[in-house]
């Protein structure tokens, strides 16, 4: 049976809520900290800095939803929802990325959790993920959200299927959407604090 997760046992340092389109931004700056490991393991090959610039860029398209795990007002980790056009708005891809000091926190389980439930109410039926063959925690993670996996053209596929929205995902949405915004702010003022203080 699919789960979905509400908080985690880890240490919180921090909090998950939606990036807003005028924040992607945020998204580049994260993508640009990742080791190259990181990178590779997000993308499935090696990017270039331009790439990662070009690819953020389009965090606030249509249908894209970008999740972001927030510590002291940075952005840590991203779970990234993107619509598979292919399957005519009943998929999604997913993707998650998290900076090394951060890992091994719980925190793409969190994320995962926040991802789901917004693929719930938007009535998707499929949310597919794709990882490297050795990207054990990624499929241990899709593995704890019931998904099936697949190996296929050298990475391993995950198919996890988000159940029907009810009254507790609508109003558990509805809450983090008011939020959202004044999260935004403290965490604009965290971050112009920080730079006048170096």
């Amino acid at each position: 049976m699919l789960r979905e997760a509400h908080g985690s046992s880890e240490e919180q340092l921090g909090f998950v809520r939606r990036l807003l389109t005028s924040e992607s931004y945020l998204l580049s700056e994260h993508l640009h900290r990742l080791d190259p490991e990181a990178r590779h393991r997000r993308f499935g090959h090696d990017v270039s800095d331009d790439f990662i610039t070009r690819y953020a860029s389009h965090a606030g398209d249509f249908g894209n939803v970008t999740f972001g795990y927030f510590v002291e007002g940075e952005l840590r980790a991203v779970a990234e929802l993107r619509p598979d056009n292919l399957m005519h708005g009943s998929a999604a891809e997913v993707a998650f990325s998290v900076e090394k000091p951060f890992v091994n926190r719980g925190i793409a389980t969190q994320l995962m959790g926040r991802v789901i439930r917004t693929a719930r109410n938007r009535g998707l039926r499929h949310l597919i993920l794709v990882c490297m063959p050795d990207n054990a925690k990624m499929q241990a993670i899709a593995r704890h959200y019931g998904a099936e996996l697949k190996i296929e053209d050298g990475s391993v596929i995950a198919d996890i299927v988000p159940k029907d929205p009810d009254y507790q995902s609508w109003v558990g949405e509805l809450l983090d959407e008011r939020m959202t915004y004044l999260h935004s702010a403290l965490d604009l003022q965290k971050r112009v604090r920080g730079s006048a203080e170096l």
